[in-house]
């Protein structure tokens, strides 16, 4: 790794009503970052929860939650490498606006105030999926997180 400047910053989201099941995957992801952070390999955690769900309403009343920015910021970080988050994330049309259905867990890597990499992601044609693990194993590794993906 270069210079400490230049240290990833991640963001774990985590949906807020999950089975034990995946309450203990989360759990060990929240560790693995956390551990990151004191061998220096990261420069902070940061852990935001989201619903399983969020209805985007078409109308003047339409409320944009970090859960929503953060959704479109992902989706067009994905679009601009040729990367899909879906079927991690999915989006559905309906009469009343638009549905969002965020993943259990996912990690967004920024570094020098940028996004650099979310996990889970996929190349467009979805043959090549990057997981939550692949993010965390490559920073536990190498440090070289971005160039997963790239």
């Amino acid at each position: 790794m270069t210079e400490e400047a230049e240290r990833p910053k991640l963001t774990v989201y985590l949906r807020a009503s999950t089975p034990r099941v995946a309450r203990e995957r989360q759990r060990e992801v929240v560790e693995r970052a956390e551990r990151l952070v004191e061998t220096d390999r990261i420069e902070d955690v940061t852990i935001r929860r989201w619903d399983d769900r969020v209805v985007v309403s078409n109308g003047p009343d339409a409320v944009e939650t970090h859960a929503v920015e953060a959704f479109e910021s992902f989706k067009r970080h994905a679009e601009e490498r040729n990367h899909s988050i879906e079927p991690f994330f999915q989006e559905h049309e309906r009469t009343d606006g638009r549905l969002i259905v965020f993943p259990m867990i996912c990690i967004a890597v920024h570094a020098d105030d940028d996004l650099r990499g979310v996990f889970p992601c996929a190349d467009d044609d979805r043959s090549t999926v990057y997981s939550v693990w692949d993010c965390l194993t490559a920073l536990e590794t190498d440090g070289e997180v971005v160039a997963l993906t790239d």
